[in-house]
Parts: C-alpha cells; sequence; structure tokens
C-alpha cells in the first residue's frame, strides 16, 4: 500500500484528498479526549442525533483538546458549523471555508507536538469529498498529517492557522452527509439523468444543491454526454436560495436573462428535479437580481425518468420466455415464439417492449413485435449478451476484444463506435449494460491485472446514432473477486456479481458514492435489476434457480429458468 504524507504548513483541517476510486474500509469514530454532550439551541429545520450536537470549548482546555474537541465539532453542519468555528481565533473564524473538502478517515488519529503553537494531526484518508460534493474513493489508503497552528486569545488557547474543509470519520460521514442527484438532460431531451452529489444535513442544503447544479455536470458526463440548459457562466445570484412556504427562490447571475423561454423552462425543471429531496421545498422560482424571471408554457414536450419496469422477472423457462407470475411463466408474445425459435441463451428487451435483442448459438438477433421474425444482426463469435438502448440501438461485442463493441439499427445496419475512444481499455469483457436512459455504458471487464467495472458516457451524432464513448471512469471492486455479471440497478447505481470461491458476492455501487456487500448466492450466474433500488435485484444461479432479496440474505423464488433477461 503506497501511504503519501502531506505536511501543510499553515495547518490543515484537511489536506487535498487523493481523487481516485476504492471501496470504503471499516469504521471508527472522531478521536476525543471526552464523552459528546449537548450543545446550545440548533435553530436549523433539520435533525442530527444528539451525539452531533457537541459543545464549544471548555475553559481551560490545552492545545490537543481544543484540537481533537473541534474536529469533534466540525461534525455538526448546523448553523454553518457555527459550533466548530468558536475554537477558532478570531482571524480566521469567519474566513474558514469548512465546504470546501471533506477527508473521509477510515482510522483514528492523534495530535502530535511540534512546537509551542503547533501541532500535528495524522489520519488515514479512504475517501474524499469536493465543493460540489463530488465523492472520491482513494485506490490505496493515504497516510495525511495535518498541521494546526495555535494562538492564546483571551487567556484560552484557539486555533489561528486551519486549511478549509473538514475531516470526518466513516461512520460519522454516513450520519452527517446525504446523496442527491443533480439532473441533467439526455441531448435528445427526453430523460432527465442523475449526477450523483453528497452533502451536510443541514438548512443551507437546498443553496449547495442548486449552486453545484448551475456549475455544471462532472467531468465525465460533460462533452456531449449530458446538457445543461444554464447558461454559460451562470452562478448563484446575490440573493442566493432562500426557502419560505415550500417554494425555493433560486436567484440567478444576469446571464440568466439570455436563456430562451424554452431554456428557461428547463433550468427551472433541473431545479425542480434536483431539489425533490430536499424536503422543506416543494416549488421552486427563479429570480434575477431579486426579480421573478419570466418564464412562459411552450408546450415542449418535459423531460422525464425512465418508467418503472414490469415488477416481475423476465425468464425463458422450456419454451416459454416472459414475465414470472407466481409459480409460472406468462408468454410475452409474439416474442416468446421467436426467442424460443432461435434457442436464445441470453435477452435484453427494450423499453416499451415492443423489442427483444437476443443472443443464441450463432450470434445476435434482434426480434420486434412488427417484424417479419428474427434478424441475425451480428454473426461473430463468441458475443457477449446485447445491450439495447433507449433509441433503439442494439450494442454487441467479443468477449475477447473491448475495440470489437459496435452498434446496429433495428434494421440490422451497423454503426460503429470511433474505434480510437475504446483505446484506454483491455482485457476481455464479462458483461456490457447500458443505462435506461441510453447515456451512460457500463462494462464489467477482465484484465491481466485484475478486474475493472467502467462506466462511460454515450456520445451521439445529431440524428442520435451512438458515436463514441467519453472517459471511463473506474468504479471501486475488490480486486480480489473474479467478475461473473453486472446490471444497472437504478439511474444512479450499479451492481455486481463476482466469484469468492463456490459462492457469488452480490455488491451495490452508488455511481459517486460508496460501495456496499448485499450478501451471497451460491453458483450465481447472472445478475438484473428492476424496481425498488436493491430490492429489485434478482440472480440465477447455475441451477437455474431464481433468488431475491430477504432481508440480509437472500431466498428462492421457486422459479427455474434457463436464463434472466434484462428489462430496459
Amino acid at each position: 500500500m503506497t501511504t503519501k504524507t502531506l505536511r501543510v504548513r499553515a495547518a490543515a483541517v484537511l489536506a487535498a484528498a487523493v481523487a481516485a476510486m476504492v471501496l470504503l474500509a471499516g469504521c471508527v469514530g472522531i478521536p476525543t479526549s471526552g464523552a459528546v454532550v449537548t450543545g446550545g439551541e440548533i435553530n436549523e429545520d433539520v435533525d442530527l442525533p444528539v451525539g452531533f450536537l457537541p459543545s464549544g470549548p471548555r475553559d481551560g482546555a490545552t492545545q490537543q483538546e481544543i484540537l481533537l474537541d473541534f474536529v469533534q465539532a466540525a461534525t455538526n453542519p448546523q448553523n454553518d458549523y457555527s459550533i466548530a468555528r468558536q475554537f477558532l481565533a478570531d482571524n480566521i473564524r469567519s474566513e474558514w471555508n469548512p465546504d470546501a473538502r471533506v477527508a473521509i478517515r477510515s482510522s483514528g488519529g492523534a495530535p502530535t507536538t511540534v512546537s509551542e503553537t503547533e501541532l500535528d494531526y495524522t489520519i488515514t484518508t479512504s475517501a474524499s469529498i469536493d465543493a460540489d460534493g463530488r465523492y472520491f474513493e482513494d485506490p490505496e489508503l493515504s497516510s495525511q498529517t495535518l498541521e494546526f497552528g495555535f494562538v492564546q486569545q483571551d487567556g484560552e488557547w484557539r486555533i489561528n492557522a486551519a486549511e478549509d474543509g473538514i475531516v470526518l470519520s466513516e461512520d460519522n460521514f454516513d450520519v452527517v452527509f446525504t446523496s442527491y442527484a443533480l439532473y441533467f438532460f439526455d441531448p435528445s431531451y427526453a430523460f432527465l439523468v442523475p449526477d450523483v452529489r453528497w452533502f451536510p444535513n443541514s438548512s443551507r442544503i437546498a443553496s449547495r444543491i442548486s449552486a453545484a447544479l448551475v456549475r455544471g455536470q462532472a467531468d465525465w458526463l460533460a462533452q456531449g454526454v449530458l446538457v445543461s440548459e444554464f447558461p454559460s457562466g451562470t452562478t448563484l445570484g446575490p440573493d442566493g436560495v432562500s426557502v419560505a412556504s415550500g417554494i425555493a427562490t433560486v436567484d440567478l447571475s444576469d446571464e440568466a436573462r439570455d436563456a430562451s423561454n424554452v431554456q428557461r423552462e428547463r433550468m427551472r425543471q433541473q431545479l425542480s428535479a434536483s431539489l425533490a429531496d430536499v424536503r422543506t421545498v416543494s416549488s421552486v422560482v427563479i429570480t434575477v437580481a431579486g426579480v421573478p424571471l419570466p418564464i412562459n408554457d411552450s408546450g415542449t414536450r418535459r423531460a422525464t425518468k425512465p418508467p418503472a419496469l414490469d415488477a416481475n422477472p423476465l425468464v425463458r423457462v422450456e419454451d416459454q420466455f416472459g414475465f414470472v407470475s407466481g409459480l409460472t411463466v406468462e408468454p410475452l408474445q409474439p416474442l416468446s415464439d421467436a426467442v424460443v425459435e432461435i434457442n436464445a441463451n441470453a435477452a435484453v428487451l427494450s423499453a416499451g417492449q415492443a423489442t427483444v435483442a437476443a443472443r443464441a448459438r450463432n450470434g445476435v438477433y434482434v426480434i420486434r413485435v412488427s417484424g417479419n421474425g428474427p434478424l441475425l444482426i451480428d454473426n461473430r463469435p463468441g458475443l457477449v449478451k446485447p445491450t439495447i438502448d433507449s433509441v433503439g440501438f442494439v450494442w454487441s461485442a467479443q468477449a475477447r476484444s473491448t475495440r470489437s463493441i459496435t452498434t446496429f439499427s433495428l434494421s440490422g445496419t451497423e454503426h460503429p463506435l470511433d474505434s480510437s475512444t475504446l483505446t484506454p481499455l483491455s482485457g476481455t469483457i464479462v458483461s456490457m449494460d447500458l443505462s435506461r436512459d441510453g447515456s451512460r455504458l457500463l462494462l464489467y471487464l477482465s484484465t491481466p491485472g485484475g478486474p475493472r467495472l467502467v462506466v462511460a458516457g454515450v456520445i451521439r451524432s445529431e440524428d442520435n446514432v451512438p458515436d463514441r464513448l467519453g472517459a471511463f471512469i473506474d468504479l471501486p471492486i475488490d480486486d480480489g473477486l473474479a467478475p461473473i455479471d453486472a446490471a444497472w440497478i437504478t439511474d444512479s447505481s450499479v451492481a455486481t456479481l463476482s466469484h469468492s470461491g463456490s459462492d457469488a458476492v452480490v455488491t451495490a455501487l452508488d455511481l459517486g458514492g460508496p460501495a456496499r456487500v448485499l450478501g451471497r448466492v451460491a453458483g450465481g450466474t447472472t445478475i438484473v435489476g428492476g424496481n425498488g433500488g436493491a430490492d429489485g435485484i434478482r440472480v440465477l444461479t447455475d441451477q437455474g434457480d431464481l433468488f431475491k432479496p430477504r432481508g440480509n440474505g437472500w431466498q428462492q423464488t421457486g422459479i427455474n429458468a434457463s436464463f434472466l433477461a434484462t428489462q430496459q
């Protein structure tokens, strides 16, 4: 394990955390010289456990006690971290910016004396959050040595040198921070697509979300993958964001005046969708310099989130292909007969249930309700299970080569991807899955260096034909487990199935968040997502038994199937 030691003169509540990805390690609490006690009244409309209401500085506290209590006080974001600010000297109290960065530590830290007015505080970090709420995991735990400076003020020690940001333990992070989805559009404006961010639980949450949304999508979702309708250069205006009687009034800078009426409608839709999980917000008003921005109904089609899937698993059982109903299968006709006719061993059903992309021994077929029978579109050997996007293109690839990924229209016309965008990939493809909005491709790979789980944005030409892939982002996985299959759970989370001895481990991963193990299914071979997040996951075993989650484990459904299909 690589260890990085950062010594930050001018003292640091937080050194720059490494922006890479890996699984979070075990949880420990923030070190403290005493028990957490209840502090003063909190005037913000949020709920935190009483253990997160620490007291201010104690009379006669030593430098070490001030440091430890300050770190503990920073677990409480109420009133702009007012309790933590009490530990700071007058010269930095108002200037310190706790929102700049969060270091998430995986082990305890202890202060050591450097000089009469300096202390070191060394921690091991596993992840970090940047100012816009983006979550990054560290592929190798990093040791960071943070320095604090102290001064006597009115006879008491106070911190007079502290870099912007805070430090949280992993378990405290889970309580203090909550994930929120910022919403952007796919280029066709048909779908709202999430970009997950993390913010502390305080009444400033609407402002944090709005500011991050206006600044735009994450880099890997830019450059044509997703679209924001806020004009370039737009920021929050001088009035910021206020919430009263359920109405969030979002003040924007002068650039917003340049937006067309359709853009203004879409700006409001982005804000409304992104603030939907803030319980104090029920509607949004946009202003510029305090004056409401006129927004008229243009009649333009509103973007939506992908509709819910059929709640029942889609399987092939002997000579039937259809949805499970109780302990039987209701055939999905006329598609069922065609799937059985080609003796398919894997399949994906399009949104609207009008098209199936199916793999058989001799290649990948398109089967359409309105078609003339199965159409063989890809007869290359060694194909992985295909996937189908939201505008009707089938994606197919040979397992042996990442550069073999290509797309086909439903008529069978091939539209190869720009091969240069596939260059960063190597190894064999275990599984390939598109998000239901068609904007992101998930690949589970087996490489000489170990397994990789990557996601990339899909960039299309003006007529919606897939053209190339954007930057590949590695998601944190256990490199000691062999890949079996992967699937989308929701529009912002995925799941993997991987070998661990005779068992298959199910792991859920948030795009832009930590991973969590969901248990083991003996002999698992296929995983698909459904409705209800992790509760909608289904796993098929090598014996054909279909499993679903139950409590902390997995339960057989009583269905035995040849294969488990994906619904888009």
